[in-house]
């Protein structure tokens, strides 16, 4: 895994523009919505009516060779919510910290949205949305070592980088039936340019364009359920420019995901979905499970969710990175 980390690295580095900061492809994204559109509302909210929800997330992925903590991308998210004034204001924020061998980021965000009705009862509502905060790039990528260069690159030092970041979105629910939404994470689009004497290499943040829908069918699969089961099905796409070096021109990448997903009552959960980067040959399978509790656990208020996914990575050159792995823990009330 180091020697593949380090084969990596050595063709980012000749290009003298590394393009990081891609977002983070979660596999239970819809409880990660607020991260990629800070217009959206939690299905804590749109089903079940909790008001608030805390989230904390943990995703590793090219788990091929094993759990290598010190190459292989690690993602933790910690992620708030809360629905205030009448059901009118959405406030939130999250932490994110996110590394790949000796690359990092470590930011903080706020967000606010405002849900307008577009009927009398609420049933369908519109949200707009902004989020804000600021990333910190931080390189621990040192020239004097041998392992990266064949001779020593004095201009290339450890270093890190603030930088502002701002996302906005709009987001359409039905009540329970259906929703979706569009959004433009990091939007100003900024470089972290590391370099004692002149530039060595950028860390990049690429405006990405989201959009996801869904709906929920009533649906009892086992046929005793409290009446609250249902199918859930759900898409998400991604577009992003992406520029290999300042004089090259935009190559684009999109991506698109599929999944379906069954909840039977107030206690459990299970998923697939297919994912595929149309530009490439790059595609993935998930499948997630999760359980739910709430009376079970004397929780009269509230309600405890823990998930699980995989994604199986299918194509040339990204085969043998093997899985990723993601665990989410969600504790919501009013």
């Amino acid at each position: 895994m180091k020697s593949l980390y380090i084969t990596i690295f050595s063709i980012l580095i000749s290009c003298q523009l590394l393009e990081a900061q891609l977002l983070t492809p979660y596999t239970l994204y819809r409880d990660q919505w607020g991260v990629i559109n800070p217009a959206s509302i939690s299905n804590n909210f749109t089903l079940d009516e909790y008001t608030f929800s805390l989230s904390a997330t943990n995703r590793h992925q090219w788990l091929g060779n094993g759990f290598n903590y010190d190459y292989s991308p690690n993602t933790q998210l910690i992620n708030f919510e809360g629905v205030l004034e009448f059901n009118k204001i959405v406030v939130g924020g999250h932490v994110l910290q996110d590394r790949t061998g000796d690359l990092s980021n470590l930011g903080f965000y706020g967000r606010f949205a405002y849900m307008i009705s577009m009927d009398r009862f609420a049933k369908q509502v519109l949200s707009i949305g902004l989020a804000a905060g600021v990333l910190q790039n931080r390189s621990m990528i040192d020239g004097s070592d041998t392992e990266y260069f064949d001779s020593p690159e004095e201009g290339i030092i450890p270093g890190s980088i603030l930088k502002p970041d701002v996302s906005i979105g709009i987001y359409y629910f039905n009540e329970d039936i259906w929703y979706a939404g569009v959004s433009i994470p990091q939007l100003l689009s900024l470089d972290s340019e590391f370099g004692e004497d002149q530039i060595a290499y950028s860390l990049k943040q690429p405006r990405h364009y989201y959009v996801v829908a869904g709906g929920y069918i009533p649906f009892d699969f086992f046929g005793f359920g409290d009446g609250s089961s249902f199918l859930e099905l759900s898409g998400w796409g991604r577009y992003l420019p992406i520029r290999q070096s300042k004089a090259d021109s935009f190559a684009h990448l999109f991506r698109i995901d599929g999944n379906v997903r069954y909840q039977h009552s107030q206690i459990a959960w299970v998923g697939f979905g297919i994912g595929s980067d149309l530009a490439t040959d790059f595609s993935t399978f998930h499948a997630e499970f999760g359980f739910i509790g709430g009376e079970q656990l004397n929780l009269s208020n509230g309600q405890l969710k823990v998930g699980l996914a995989m994604d199986f990575s299918f194509g040339e050159g990204v085969r043998r990175l093997g899985p990723s792995a993601e665990i989410n823990v969600i504790y919501a009330w009013y």
